[in-house]
Parts: structure tokens; sequence; C-alpha cells
């Protein structure tokens, strides 16, 4: 093999916001961040990350960043921001795509429950706002019709096939 990484994020709920913990790892690099998004706001109100293994030692300026993202908001030029604030020449190319990713998988897993401080209404009134990010990136949200009932359906746990059934 010429080359291998692993990478995974895992989503959890936590009072008024969703905590992301993500994990990259290569021949090179083993980085763990942890990311925090408020439920009112969507902003970074927590960001950390561990650098275990880095390929020199300039790269822990990079990690050095992560501080600075506190504050920023998804939506809309959100992984702008974060390339602006952790990437580019004095930054990092995996912190910037492992943040990004960590919106993403907020996203996801937040769809999958409604949090006990939440309320019921508010939450499908916010999740009706986010469900148009997969409106044109995917086969199925592209369909007419698509996105009605699609969070009862997940919540019911009635999405999901086993191909080849």
């Amino acid at each position: 093999m010429l080359y291998g990484q692993s990478e995974s994020y895992v989503v959890d709920q936590v009072e008024g916001a969703y905590e992301i913990r993500a994990h990259f790892e290569d021949d090179l690099h083993e980085i763990r961040t942890r990311v925090v998004f408020d439920y009112e706001t969507y902003c970074i109100k927590e960001a950390e990350v561990t650098g275990i293994r880095l390929p020199f030692p300039v790269c822990q300026q990079a990690m050095d960043k992560m501080q600075q993202l506190v504050g920023v908001q998804a939506g809309p030029g959100f992984a702008r921001r974060v390339k602006e604030i952790v990437g580019g020449a004095q930054g990092c190319t995996h912190l910037v795509e492992m943040v990004s990713k960590s919106m993403k998988n907020a996203l996801y897993g937040s769809s999958r429950s409604i949090p006990e401080w939440a309320d019921p209404e508010d939450y499908k009134q916010r999740w009706s706002g986010w469900e148009v990010v997969f409106h044109g990136s995917c086969l199925y949200f592209s369909q007419p019709d698509a996105l009605k009932g699609m969070l009862e359906k997940v919540h019911n746990k009635e999405i999901g096939i086993v191909v080849g059934e």
C-alpha cells in the first residue's frame, strides 16, 4: 500500500449544543479535534485540537489557530471562513477538512433525534432550514417531495435499506 488514511466523526448532544469529536490519521499525522456548535445560533462555541503526531514542528503553529474558530457561524460562507482562519499558507489543510466535515456531521447527527432540551416545534422549524442543504446534492433529496416527512422517517427509523435483499 502506498498510502492510507482513516477519519472518524462522533456526534453527541450536550446541553444546548452538538459536540463533534473527529480523528484523522495517516502515516505522518494523527490529529483529534473537538468542535461544539451552539443549538440556538449554530456558532462554534468551543474548538480544540490535539496534534498527536505531526510531520514537522512548525505544524503546531497551525494547530494553535483552532481557538480562533470560536464564534464562527455555520451556514453560507462557513467553509470559506474556516479556511481563512485555520487554512492557507499559515494553516493546515487537514484542520480545514476536519472542521468543515464536523459541521456536516453535526447536521447529520442533529437529524437523528430531537434533543431532550429542545422544543419539538422549534427543532422542526430549524431543521426545515437545513433540509435545503441536501437538495441538489443527493439523488434522493433532489426528488420532488423528498423532504416531506423526512425527519419523522429518520426519527422512526423508517429510512435505510440493505442493498441486495
